[in-house]
């Protein structure tokens, strides 16, 4: 029986970069079955854009390179067992998300060295 791991991924900066255009990272993303069922059921509620938790930590690889290495899980609303209400804009400032974090507010935003789902 295999372990079940959470969604998770990596992006290599790009070393065969030729022109502005071209990405600066690339890599993959290995998606587990429950975050793939609930993208879909966003889908089927009526949301076009469906939306998943990601994080990304700074790593280097044994051979030297660096990278970053990434982990992705169910939005928090939904994991909590919330369901997923359609976007509709931010009904006031304190709705709308940290610019840099994407949290509702800072009682959302956790501990710096904790993963954010």
């Amino acid at each position: 029986m295999s372990q079940q791991y959470p969604a998770s991924g990596v992006l290599f900066q790009n070393d065969r970069k030729q022109n502005q255009n071209q990405p600066d990272y690339t890599g993959t993303i290995e998606i587990d079955p429950e975050l793939v069922r609930d993208l879909y059921a966003q889908l089927e509620s009526g949301n076009e854009r469906p939306k998943a938790n990601l994080a990304g930590w700074k790593k280097v690889s044994k051979n030297g390179k660096p990278f970053l290495s990434l982990r992705s899980d169910l939005l928090l609303e939904r994991k909590n067992g919330g369901g997923y209400q359609k976007q509709s804009g931010y009904q006031n400032n304190q709705d709308k998300p940290d610019e840099q974090s994407g949290y509702q507010n800072n009682q959302d935003k956790p501990d710096e060295d904790e993963i954010p789902f």
